[in-house]
C-alpha cells in the first residue's frame, strides 16, 4: 500500500482524490486488516448450507437408490417362483428394506391383469429424515413402485 510520500514520489504531487478520501475516513475505516475474516463469516454459513444440503441429497438418493435395489430383488423373486402370493411378496420387501436400513415401511402389492399378461403392481414408501438446519420440514416420503410381469413357467 502506497503512502502519501510514495505517491508524491511516484506521480510528483499528491493525487486530491486521495488526500481528500485519507481525511474524510477515520483510521479504523482506513485500516483493513480483518476484512479477510470478516468476509469469510459472511460467506460461510451459506457455504456450509450448500455442502451439507448436498449431503443430505446423497443420503436420500442413496436411500431410494436402496428401495430400488430392493423392489428388483422382489420382482427377481416373483420371476423366479410365480407361485408367490401378494402377501409373500410384500413380507419379503418389507424384509429387504428393513435390511436397507429404512423403517416404518408401506408395502402395497396388487394383482392386474394387463392384456391377458399377469402383473403384480408393487409400491414401498417410508419415511426419510433429512437433517437440514433452520428447516421446518426435514421428513421426505421416499416412494419407489414397479410394474412386475408375472411368468408362468411355459412364459419364460
Amino acid at each position: 500500500m502506497y503512502s502519501c510520500g510514495n505517491i508524491v514520489q511516484a506521480y510528483g504531487h499528491v493525487p486530491q482524490k486521495q488526500v481528500a478520501s485519507n481525511l474524510l475516513r477515520p483510521k479504523f475505516a482506513r485500516d483493513r486488516r480483518g476484512t479477510t475474516a470478516v468476509e469469510f463469516a459472511l460467506v460461510l454459513p451459506f457455504f456450509l448450507m450448500a455442502v451439507l444440503g448436498t449431503i443430505e441429497f446423497g443420503r436420500a438418493l442413496a436411500a431410494w437408490n436402496d428401495a430400488s435395489r430392493a423392489l428388483s430383488q422382489a420382482v427377481r423373486d416373483i420371476n423366479l417362483d410365480p407361485s408367490k402370493t401378494t402377501n409373500q411378496v410384500s413380507a419379503l420387501l418389507k424384509e429387504y428394506l428393513v435390511d436397507a436400513g429404512a423403517k416404518d415401511v408401506s408395502v402395497s402389492v396388487t394383482s392386474t391383469t394387463i392384456s391377458g399378461t399377469d402383473y403384480m403392481k408393487i409400491t414401498a414408501s417410508f419415511p426419510f429424515n433429512l437433517t437440514i438446519p433452520f428447516a421446518s420440514k426435514s421428513d421426505i416420503n421416499i416412494d419407489v413402485d414397479t410394474l412386475a410381469p408375472v411368468l408362468s413357467p411355459t412364459q419364460s
